[in-house]
């Protein structure tokens, strides 16, 4: 605290001092701890070493954090709209098995899997098929929140017809407050490109999807108005949409769940968890 005395200028020194004597710190307080601590409520220079040290935990919880506003949780979210191969996906991770054919699904899978990404050491990870129905969306939401990763499914070969409803999900997982804050990555996968003469390219889908978000989101701002500003903003303003322009680091991948050809979306979990 000595070191501490001798920077503090005079005018800050007696202003700290008058608010210390004018009872900024209740008399009570101090006598209850031990002496060797009592300065450095009761006098300018134990209080700005105090100040100094709860600013250097703050600093170091917000880099053990990674800068992004919060921990990361545990879980790798499965999602993405009905019938997009989340279910397929699920059983061919969890022991390579399509269980004599995967029906949609009305209720959560949840396992903790082993997997051998391409390079590198087994690793374990905690998956969670969140069904892709509007009615489980307060399950994906709650999900969302405790996710390290999220992997969202869209079939290739119906993304056309379908890419209203493929964006609308997909435009929730990008908004929700815990995903954006906590700049959880996620992975869109093109599934069922075993189908290669019905299925569109990765690029062809990025670009579909990035033009069906912006139009969503052109729609929601004038919808909400004024209060555009309490929901996280998807990319920037006055500029069309693009995965790029996120916080969050969102990776386009090519899989085929039914074959098992996942080497992409096992290189990506095992990177994130």
């Amino acid at each position: 605290m000595d070191a501490v005395g001798e920077l503090l200028p005079g005018a800050l020194r007696d202003s700290l001092q008058a608010s210390i004597d004018g009872g900024l710190v209740p008399r009570g307080l101090v006598r209850a701890l031990p002496l060797h601590w009592q300065p450095l409520l009761s006098t300018p220079e134990g209080l700005v070493t105090l100040a100094l040290l709860a600013l250097g935990a703050l600093l170091a919880l917000l880099l053990l954090s990674g800068g992004r506003g919060g921990k990361r949780g545990s879980g790798v979210v499965i999602a993405g709209p009905p019938n997009s191969g989340k279910t397929t996906l699920f059983f061919q991770l969890r022991d390579g098995s399509l269980h004599n054919g995967v029906v949609a699904s009305m209720a959560d899978n949840a396992a903790t899997v082993t997997l051998q990404p391409p390079r590198g050491a087994s690793k374990q990870a905690a998956l969670l098929d969140v069904p892709g129905h509007h009615s489980a969306r307060h399950r994906l939401e709650a999900a969302l929140g405790d996710a390290a990763a999220v992997v969202f499914l869209v079939d290739a070969v119906e993304v056309t017809p379908h890419r209203t409803e493929a964006a609308d999900l997909l435009y929730e997982v990008l908004s929700n407050p815990a995903v954006a804050r906590r700049r959880v990555p996620i992975l869109v996968v093109a599934n069922k490109m075993d189908l290669e003469l019905e299925a569109h390219s990765v690029e062809f889908i990025r670009k579909t999807l990035e033009k069906q978000l912006d139009a969503m989101r052109r729609t929601r701002t004038a919808a909400i108005g004024k209060d555009a500003g309490a929901a996280p903003a998807l990319g920037a303003a006055g500029k069309p949409f693009s995965f790029a322009g996120l916080p969050n680091k969102v990776a386009l991948a090519q899989a085929s769940a039914k074959t098992g050809a996942l080497e992409e979306v096992v290189a990506f979990i095992a990177a994130h968890v």
